[in-house]
């Protein structure tokens, strides 16, 4: 195993690793009565509802693999709907394990079947990062603004219960991703060979990334991005109004845990952990603020509702998609 394998190895072991740690967390924290709790809130849910946002993630799945065609036709390349599906879904599915390398692979399962170049693929599929981001973004700011005083409470709660000294973790990793980029810059900028592929590279990614600007059927493009938007939010509320205790909680607060559990899928593979722990926390603050006894067991039956129903679906899609993926093509290919 050479040295940038193992590494890879190690940080996938240590996310994963995370991950397992926050689990057992979540319920060595918990009593023997909030075990029970747990239980029961899961029991007693709305099986129906569940269903129902597992159905609306299955049309956010379609509708952004159907979407991925406007920024393919401006580079002149053409696919199937079902090999784009495919391919997302296997993207997700590598994302499970593999943090951030789900969006070189999909673009790497198109190449296999349809060769289609993967700079100029992964680079519309940059492109859906970005606005996902802004739109993430735009959620957040306009969230936390009109809600400032619960956001800060619950963040003190967070920063309590799980983030600890998070900021000096994310200036010693910028420090290292400068050190990277900079020795890569150096070694590029040394061979010309490589300098030549990597200059291809970032101009076919420059293609894909400037492909929307380039579509043909932009109304198209926006009716779908606000679709997956939409469905996102609905299926994420579908879970609140299916266990009794939640079925109040304002939309404030739903939107909140939205937030913090999307903040919560970076830090482990598949938000393993994190991403039902701060939901739990989250919606913990508003069962207390309505006088619900057991907050913190009920909110952890939440987030591990969300989570774990939404997980076992995406895997069970991605599997599917592994085995009917066609590949025609060799992933060096040149033809």
């Amino acid at each position: 195993m050479n040295k940038s394998r193992f590494f890879s190895f190690v940080k996938i072991m240590v996310s994963i690793g995370l991950g397992v740690y926050l689990t057992w967390y979540i319920f060595d924290n918990m009593s023997q009565n909030d075990i029970a709790v747990f239980k029961n809130a899961i029991l007693d849910s709305n099986p129906w509802l569940i269903a129902l946002s597992l159905f609306l993630a299955f049309i956010t799945y379609l509708s952004r693999a159907y979407r991925w065609k406007y920024t393919l036709h401006p580079l002149g390349h053409d696919s199937s709907f079902k090999n784009q599906y495919h391919s997302l879904m296997i993207g997700y599915l590598v994302n499970m394990t593999i943090p951030r390398a789900g969006e070189f692979t999909r673009a790497l399962m198109l190449k296999r079947s349809d060769n289609i170049p993967v700079a100029g693929s992964f680079g519309t599929i940059v492109t859906e990062r970005i606005i996902d981001m802004l739109i993430l973004l735009s959620i957040a700011f306009g969230t936390v603004f009109l809600n400032q005083m619960e956001a800060s409470t619950i963040m003190s709660n967070l920063k309590k219960s799980f983030l600890g000294e998070t900021s000096t973790q994310k200036s010693h990793f910028t420090l290292w991703a400068a050190m990277v980029i900079t020795l890569v810059l150096v070694v590029v900028a040394l061979n010309k060979t490589l300098r030549h592929k990597v200059l291809n590279f970032l101009h076919s990614l420059k293609e894909g990334v400037m492909s929307i600007f380039k579509m043909k059927y932009l109304s198209a493009y926006v009716f779908h991005t606000l679709l997956i938007w939409g469905a996102y939010l609905l299926m994420f509320a579908l879970p609140f109004w299916a266990l009794e205790e939640t079925a109040n909680v304002p939309v404030s607060g739903i939107l909140l845990a939205f937030i913090f559990g999307a903040i919560g899928i970076s830090f482990t593979n598949g938000g393993m952990g994190a991403y039902p722990l701060l939901i739990g926390i989250t919606a913990a603050y508003y069962l207390n603020e309505m006088g619900i006894a057991d907050s913190l067991a009920i909110g952890n039956a939440l987030g591990m509702v969300i989570w774990a129903t939404q997980t076992i679906f995406l895997i069970l899609l991605g599997l599917i998609s592994l085995v009917l993926m066609p590949k025609k093509y060799a992933a060096d290919d040149k033809s």
